[in-house]
């Protein structure tokens, strides 16, 4: 198995590096938890190739809903797996043009440094405003939800105010809205200000493992194809992993 991996990051490698030959451009979709490690992606595989990456970042459930209406999007890198399992499922997504790039982790930030506090005995506390992605269209949002459900039962939405993506969510803790917040590990670094950061256990929430896709529209750019062979290969990955992200061996 190691050996198969070494080898399909080899070929991932071999791949982006050729679609260096002429230079493009592709329009890539990512989720908002993602929108910081992306830039430095896009970065790298700029530099090495030639080709330009446009951005464009919001909720995992918003840009799919844009795909779904007809958005020029060449890329969508999900939070998720099941929106771009639907996507394929629809025909939707270039032949084998599916991957799990990244898996994140959650946080519970607080404002104010050096803060000593018990995850369950902070988050118990319905009186705490709590800033949160909505579990409805951002996958960090649903995970927030697991980890609240399971220490406030029912009334886990008390107090708890929506952001429409975990970085919506992070304004809300920049801006003093909220004093707390469950948000993405990795993105918590984005924060400036005195914050505590504490990592949520991995086992209290469902794994969040995250989903990039080649879309059909994408098939056929080279600065597109590119860039998702680029996401495999280990300068990507290493990106990936200083940011906080874990990835598939």
């Amino acid at each position: 198995m190691r050996r198969l991996a070494r080898v399909m990051v080899a070929l991932s490698a071999a791949l982006w590096l050729g679609f260096a030959a002429q230079a493009g451009q592709a329009t890539v979709a990512v989720a908002a938890n993602f929108l910081t490690t992306a830039e430095r992606l896009a970065e790298a595989f700029t530099r090495e190739t030639g080709h330009e990456v446009s951005l464009v970042h919001g909720s995992t459930g918003k840009l799919y809903a844009q795909i779904v209406s007809g958005a020029p999007f060449d890329l969508f890198l999900a939070a998720d797996t099941a929106r771009p399992e639907r996507l394929e499922a629809d025909g939707r997504v270039a032949p084998e043009g599916r991957t799990s790039y990244a898996e994140g982790r959650l946080a519970l930030v607080l404002r104010g440094a050096g803060r000593q506090t018990s995850i369950d005995a902070y988050l118990a506390d319905p009186s705490r405003r709590l800033a949160l992605a909505d579990p409805a269209v951002a996958p960090y949002g649903l995970a927030a939800r697991e980890v609240l459900l399971a220490v406030r039962g029912g009334n886990w939405a008390e107090n708890v105010v929506l952001g429409e993506s975990v970085g919506q969510a992070l304004a809300f803790l920049a801006t003093g809205n909220a004093p707390a917040g469950l948000v993405a590990l990795p993105q918590a670094g984005d924060l400036r200000g005195d914050f505590t950061v504490i990592p949520v256990p991995a086992g209290r929430h469902a794994p969040i493992r995250q989903d990039a896709v080649l879309l059909r529209r994408g098939a056929d750019n080279p600065a597109a194809r590119g860039f998702f062979a680029f996401l495999g290969s280990e300068p990507a990955r290493a990106i990936i992993r200083d940011a906080g992200f874990g990835v598939s061996e």
